[in-house]
């Protein structure tokens, strides 16, 4: 403690005595890191993410604002600097435990093994659950849009046979076709 109150005394008392010189010509020169850009800044396709194109000039200006944000959002949110953030790890790992499988085995040995899966996606307010077993069906419920869509399938002649009953607050629609690849 003495030699701490000896060293203060002195830079106090003798600062007038000493002068400090620098050398300019010994100096490193100071780098500050900057962002890199690219040269075109935002692109075609960074605009094409966030607008919708398939916009109508009768469109109600409050819905395209809406749409606007969300898609801007979820850009946002999808890009490698959110998503290595502490932010994007806590939303993917919530994301990852509100979804589930489960599967129902039968001892018979020809049963019908009965598959849910159940998804749900908080952060897009949306709900998914999938059945797989005597046939394929699907239920879909968004809450931003207050839109639910049920889809039963079954292969029938190598080609899906399929029922969908899509429902919300402008429209309700029940459609029946088959579907084939080639």
């Amino acid at each position: 403690m003495i030699k701490t109150a000896f060293v203060c005394f002195s830079f106090i008392a003798v600062p007038c005595l000493s002068q400090a010189k620098l050398d300019l010509s010994s100096t490193k020169p100071l780098d500050i890191p900057t962002m890199q850009t690219s040269e075109e800044g935002i692109t075609s396709r960074d605009v094409e993410k966030i607008i919708p194109t398939d916009l109508q000039a009768t469109d109600d200006m409050n819905k395209v604002a809406v749409r606007i944000a969300d898609r801007g959002l979820q850009t946002w949110f999808n890009s490698p600097a959110v998503q290595n953030s502490a932010l994007g790890h806590t939303a993917n790992s919530v994301q990852g435990k509100l979804s589930t499988d489960i599967t129902v085995k039968s001892s018979e040995p020809q049963a019908v093994e009965h598959k849910f899966t159940m998804q749900f996606l908080a952060l897009q307010a949306m709900a998914k659950v999938q059945y797989t077993g005597w046939l394929h069906a699907v239920f879909n419920y968004d809450a931003k849009a207050a839109e639910s869509m049920v889809e039963l399938s079954d292969k029938i002649f190598n080609k899906d046979l399929f029922v969908n009953h899509t429902s919300s607050s402008r429209e309700t629609l029940s459609t029946v076709g088959v579907k084939w690849g080639w």
